[in-house]
């Protein structure tokens, strides 16, 4: 299995299922385990990049830290806002956002260009096609309900940092749950 964090986690729980006498191989093609997730150093400063945040709110990160007797290294987070580095300018991570979605246009205001804040603005009166039980990439639908701005520059950064995948391969159902049982008889509302 890969040494990227699902890799190195389904590793640890195939060692609990397994025991002692199992074997398992990791390979990774880096020079170092970890994935995507590493500590980059950016104007003298020390900086997490890759999908190293979590909800606190959900229990199952925190008790695997405990149970790997990691706890006491978890960091907080700086309080200071999330940035989005866009058109050579730093841009506050967009709030009225649902990953990175816009509730209105004035969320993603001097993210995204004005065509696309038009697009934002239009999008309720647009009609919805869906076909029950499908699945189609965030990216997919995003771009074509908001323009490919609002998915490169608002939803992507905002997945990377969830789920360290892009938009285009994570599906609607994993990154929206709360849709998966509805989008088996009906459009999302």
């Amino acid at each position: 299995m890969g040494g990227g964090i699902s890799g190195l986690t389904a590793a640890y729980r195939l060692r609990a299922a397994a025991g002692a006498d199992g074997t398992i191989t990791v390979f990774d093609p880096g020079d170092r385990l970890g994935g995507i997730l590493r500590t980059e150093v950016v104007g003298g400063q020390p900086m997490d990049v890759g999908a190293e945040a979590f909800v606190l709110r959900r229990p199952e990160v925190p008790a695997l830290l405990a149970e790997l007797g990691l706890a006491e290294r978890q960091r907080a987070t700086t309080g200071v806002r999330p940035m989005i580095y866009s058109g050579q300018q730093l841009h506050a991570l967009p709030s009225g956002t649902m990953m990175g979605i816009p509730t209105s246009a004035s969320s993603l205001a001097g993210l995204v260009d004005d065509a696309t804040i038009a697009r934002i603005e239009a999008e309720p009166g647009r009609p919805f096609s869906w076909r029950p039980g499908s699945d189609p990439a965030v990216a997919e639908l995003v771009a074509d309900r908001f323009g490919e701005q609002t998915v490169a520059r608002s939803v992507d950064p905002l997945l990377c940092g969830v789920y360290a995948g892009s938009a285009a391969t994570i599906g609607l159902r994993a990154a929206a749950p709360a849709w998966r049982r509805r989008s088996t008889a009906a459009p999302p509302a």
